[in-house]
């Protein structure tokens, strides 16, 4: 029963999500020779209104996706840090689509930490999960969602966020989950493909709408047969925000789902302390020394 805590995806659909979100290598900052980039970072620090910024984005999101994705990490380096948020995520494990779940969230930027508790009645083999990085020996814990298998295990599991159960049943790590961490993986594919002369990228002429609120809508097409995470990929530019609340990749047979992942109901005026990340507080137990 164990082992079902959260064993082998195929391999596109892993590799997308540890190039995405996961989590989605090299970027600490807006590269220093690209001016306009760091001009509408200062602009999103205050010196333009929110109307000017967002012309300025859809410009530059028209002809340079990797460029607008910089300016998104640099927006959420200046902006944000840690926030609070419903994270939805759907994803096609061994060729089968999951469900649909619902996870509240906690996240800490510095230290990496994350809280996870899954909502609803189809929970997966683990249904808490609490990683801090540098504790535990990097390791998260996890409670099992089946009664017995929590009596059996003392309410609690010691898991690597890429171990091999670990994996058995999510696409991404723990320790990829985050908009920094998910942008700067995605912008690594960009990279890629424009290097090797595969990438296709476009925007979606009209907005689109996520859960009510508008976005740019970008979207990449690669080539099949060069091991690249997805055959299309879409990232949804929150207008207000300037970050990517939504991503979704789809293969290259009749562009099947793989996956797709969504930030809802964000909170970004939260300040978490060490205490906010204790197990005990996030309905866990302590690991013994």
């Amino acid at each position: 029963m164990l082992r079902r805590l959260l064993g082998p995806a195929n391999r596109r659909a892993r590799i997308f999500v540890g190039l995405m979100l996961a989590g989605l290598f090299c970027i600490q900052c807006v590269p220093a020779g690209n001016h306009e980039v760091r001009n509408i970072a200062t602009a999103i620090a205050g010196e333009e209104t929110q109307e000017q910024v967002l012309a300025r984005v859809r410009e530059l999101a028209s002809r340079d996706h990797a460029a607008a994705l910089e300016l998104c990490l640099s927006n959420y380096h200046k902006r944000y840090g840690d926030f609070r948020c419903t994270f939805v995520k759907q994803e096609r494990i061994n060729g089968k689509i999951g469900p649909e779940h619902e996870i509240g969230v906690k996240f800490r930027g510095q230290p990496f930490s994350v809280a996870m508790a899954w909502r609803g009645k189809e929970l997966p083999a683990g249904d808490r999960v609490l990683y801090c990085e540098g504790k535990w020996d990097n390791q998260m814990l996890v409670r099992p969602s089946n009664p017995l298998a929590r009596a059996l295990t003392g309410g609690m599991v010691r898991r690597l966020p890429d171990d091999k159960e670990a994996m058995q049943s999510t696409l991404r790590p723990v320790n990829q989950f985050g908009f920094e961490r998910g942008i700067r993986s995605l912008i690594d594919v960009y990279r890629q493909a424009k290097k090797a002369g595969d990438l296709q990228e476009d925007v979606d002429k009209q907005d689109q709408d996520v859960l009510g609120r508008p976005t740019i809508l970008l979207v990449r097409t690669l080539p099949d047969g060069k091991d690249y995470p997805a055959h299309v990929t879409k990232v949804y530019i929150d207008q207000e925000y300037f970050l990517p609340i939504m991503i979704e990749g789809f293969g290259w047979q009749n562009e099947e789902f793989l996956c797709r992942y969504l930030y809802k109901d964000l909170q970004f005026d939260v300040k978490w302390t060490d205490d906010d990340f204790v197990p005990e507080r996030n309905d866990l137990v302590t690991p013994r020394p």
